[in-house]
């Protein structure tokens, strides 16, 4: 593996204060920022207190409003604490990875997009849909983006806010403890909260800086297992901490302190601690230094992550770590010796350990360290192979069909897509999917099957999904509001409000079909598609916690959005370590609007003085399919190169907020499902 990336700065709005110092000294004090919540009616409700940022209690603006508010103030927070100034970033290459999922307020990209360019961010801006990972795994891909050589400097980070339907739609669950939660204690329940949380990663030797931490490694693994409760056991959180110690060529020895996800609910708690003991032993978990950050912050909810390396950080560089505000009696099945001092505990530790996990089985861990940290040797690349793909809309049905699309430059027909998911898939318990789970589970279920892959035993767990979306479920998003119109806050439509994320078609899909390993939902808007399979090509190649990953799109039409895809369609393609028919020879990625750039690097990366032989751009037939329509251009270059109509191919796609491209050539072996 490369040099781990340096993390020079950090930035926070939290509900402990708004900027860095006050919220390093009301940490160290031992403050909670949890109290009665004012910016909206608590009445129809058990729970009446949350975590809101000081000086935004009573502020009932839109949610988009808010949430680009408090992002400024952490970024600026945190480019200070780097000492970067404007000027500097739109000198330098820069980017923005962005976790967040404001739970259907505005498509999610357009948060990147105005945060990028008010800091004149040019650079490509990622936003990471997973829920309470989302800014988890926005630093973890956030570092990728250095090591891969795409960027100089990332903004990795994530924003939320408490709204009246989010805390109806964890009341309804049956999750909100009544009083301030106390994680791991006999008191049962979680506090929402809110706020936004950035730190700066650079590449090392960029300019001189202080370099604060190092940046070392992250895991991702999913549950398959229920769209808001965790696998009891655990596994997926003790997957990913296995490929985050793994990434940063770790021991579980080496780990002097864990911030644990630490909600507060029985389900949660119970099975992190499960996960402890599975990776680290009873001996070794049994004295493992861990907290957690909620009984401070509440559940930030995609800020979570971020709010809570950010803890960390400020602890391990005084040389203490967190406590679990308001701790005070450990509960049957979780940890019997949390740190639970009023105030933050004095440990020296060169590595610390971050975990956190979300609805439809997310789990995301990172591994962090002191600056003076020694760095990992190498490791030796894999090549990466696309072995299956399939292709989905009103009159396509595979990539052979796909081809008299392109062939005809006409668009598809116009006629309702029909599928039967429950002929396909007789033994899966589909009920209640969505239209957007069902189209990516139909497309994930037959690029297996054009592979020849049969999903069983240790490959579920080594089989990853990484889906490109616009935006979430306009359906879903429609039920639920309708709910609460119809039926009052108390009693939302609790199945919609598991799926009015945009990562909840990701997580069924992987429920469905049994899929455990890395697992994410992203989106730059138009070009999400090529992303996800971008994304998921740098990770095969760089990391060993799994052998083949889904690249996956979809689109669904409502007459309930007045923006986004026109049509339902999805994609999928499998790309694998085992030599196939086709290999991805080269990706690139750069700012939006800067598709040469784009070119230019995957170019660079295929190392090859031929030309290309084909390219392949997205044709107008798909406009309405947003997400979809640069993955469907990919497949089509994969069916033209197995057709040997050439032995190279370029697909490239501009987005919202980024550009991206892949080179995919020929190895001459011949392609059998």
């Amino acid at each position: 593996m490369s040099e781990s990336p340096h993390i020079t700065g950090w930035g926070v709005a939290s509900s402990l204060g708004v900027g860095r110092d006050r919220f390093c000294a009301a940490l160290l004090r031992g403050d909670s920022g949890i109290g009665a919540v004012r910016r909206f009616d608590t009445s129809p409700f058990t729970s009446h207190v949350g975590a809101m940022v000081p000086g935004y209690e009573s502020d009932d603006r839109d949610p988009a409003l808010l949430s680009h508010e408090f992002g400024m103030l952490a970024l600026h927070d945190a480019l200070a604490h780097a000492r970067l100034e404007l000027e500097d970033l739109r000198s330098m290459r820069v980017a923005l990875t962005l976790g967040t999922s404001l739970f259907g307020h505005q498509t999610t990209a357009c948060l990147a997009h105005d945060l990028a360019n008010e800091l004149g961010v040019s650079g490509p801006a990622i936003t990471v849909s997973t829920a309470c990972t989302s800014s988890t795994q926005a630093i973890g891909f956030g570092a990728d983006l250095i090591r891969e050589g795409f960027t100089d400097v990332v903004l990795a980070g994530g924003i939320d806010v408490l709204t009246p339907p989010l805390f109806a739609g964890f009341h309804a669950l049956g999750v909100l403890s009544e009083r301030p939660c106390t994680p791991f204690g006999r008191q049962m329940g979680t506090t929402l909260g809110e706020g936004a949380g950035f730190v700066v990663i650079e590449r090392g030797g960029l300019r001189d800086a202080v370099t604060r931490a190092r940046l070392r490694g992250y895991g991702l693994a999913g549950d398959a297992y229920h769209e808001t409760s965790p696998e009891p056991r655990g596994r997926g959180v003790a997957a990913a901490i296995r490929g985050a110690l793994d990434d940063a060529g770790a021991s579980e020895a080496e780990i002097g302190y864990f911030n644990a996800h630490g909600t507060g609910t029985v389900a949660n708690d119970t099975a992190e601690w499960c996960a402890v003991q599975s990776v680290f032993g009873s001996d070794l978990g049994g004295s493992l230094p861990l907290s957690s950050s909620k009984g401070h912050l509440g559940h930030a909810q995609s800020a979570a992550g971020v709010l809570e390396v950010i803890t960390t950080l400020e602890c391990m560089g005084a040389g203490l770590a967190p406590t679990t505000a308001g701790f005070e009696q450990a509960r049957p099945g979780g940890p019997p010796r949390p740190i639970g001092s009023k105030q933050p505990k004095p440990l020296v530790y060169e590595l610390a350990l971050s975990s956190n996990s979300a609805f439809g089985g997310s789990n995301c861990a990172l591994v962090f360290g002191k600056a003076e940290r020694a760095t990992p040797s190498s490791r030796e690349r894999r090549r990466v192979f696309v072995s299956g793909a399939t292709a989905l809309c009103a009159g396509v049905s595979s990539i052979e069909e796909l081809a008299s699309i392109y062939a005809a430059e006409s668009p598809p027909s116009e006629a309702e897509l029909q599928i039967d998911l429950a002929a396909e898939l007789p033994r899966v318990d589909l009920r209640g999917i969505d239209r957007a789970s069902e189209l990516l589970t139909t497309v994930v279920s037959r690029a297996l099957a054009d592979a020849g892959v049969r999903l069983k035993g240790k490959a579920r767990a080594r089989t990853g999904l990484i889906a490109g979306v616009l935006r979430a479920s306009p359906d879903s998003l429609y039920r639920f509001h309708t709910s609460l119109e119809r039926r009052g806050l108390a009693k939302p439509d609790t199945t919609a409000f598991a799926q009015v994320l945009p990562s909840a078609a990701q997580g069924a899909c992987a429920k469905a079909l049994n899929i455990r390993g890395p697992q994410s939902t992203v989106t730059i808007g138009e070009g999400s598609g090529l992303l996800a399979a971008v994304m998921s090509a740098w990770m095969l190649a760089r990391r060993r916690d799994s052998d083949q990953m889904i690249a996956a799109a979809v689109d669904v039409r409502s007459e309930h959005s007045a923006e986004g895809a026109l049509a339902d369609a999805a994609c999928g393609l499998l790309l694998c370590t085992e030599l196939a028919a086709i290999e991805v020879a080269g990706v690139g990625l750069a700012g939006p609007e800067q598709l040469d750039e784009a070119i230019a690097e995957a170019r660079r990366s295929w190392g090859s003085s031929h030309p290309v032989e084909l390219i392949v751009e997205r044709s107008n037939a798909f406009g309405g399919m947003p997400a979809t329509s640069s993955s469907f251009a990919l497949a089509h270059a994969l069916g033209a190169l197995r057709r040997g109509e050439a032995k190279s191919a370029l697909v490239a796609s501009s987005g919202t907020t980024a550009s991206v491209a892949m080179i995919l050539t020929s190895t001459g072996v011949t392609h059998a499902n």
